[in-house]
């Protein structure tokens, strides 16, 4: 079994999450293997990828509750990180360096993402390409 030559295994995805499955039911749950999309609902929001949509996320293991944490491998981003920010910012938005070294909203989407707004802190967790 050792000498098998490819396959997927785990460490080929990258970056693992943890977001919330807003899609997620009792009557409906999210599956493992589910195609999701980042949402900008709120902080660590997905949903289940629509036709034609860009497959972002897929979901590890099954869920049942919006509120229920549900692992997944990001295939969009290589890591995320925290940093403070400067100005107004927002859950979807992309950044750049700003002059204090932190970050401020971009121009342009540039491939990174705000994923969640600390306002008490004044800090977003970012996720990086």
């Amino acid at each position: 079994m050792f000498n098998k030559v490819g396959g997927i295994v785990p460490d080929s995805y990258g970056l693992s999450l943890t977001v919330f499955a807003q899609d997620a039911t009792a009557d409906k749950p999210v599956k493992a293997g589910t195609p999701l999309k980042l949402a900008t609902t709120g902080a660590y929001h997905a949903v289940k990828c629509a036709d034609g949509d860009a497959i972002q996320l897929v979901a590890k293991h099954t869920v049942t509750s919006k509120d229920a944490p549900l692992g997944v491998y990001d295939y969009g981003h290589s890591r995320n990180n925290e940093f403070p920010y400067s100005g107004t910012i927002a859950v979807g938005d992309s950044v750049v360096a700003d002059a204090n070294g932190g970050v401020k909203k971009a121009a342009a989407a540039n491939g990174t993402y705000v994923a969640l707004v600390n306002l008490s802190k004044k800090t977003v967790e970012v996720l990086l390409p």
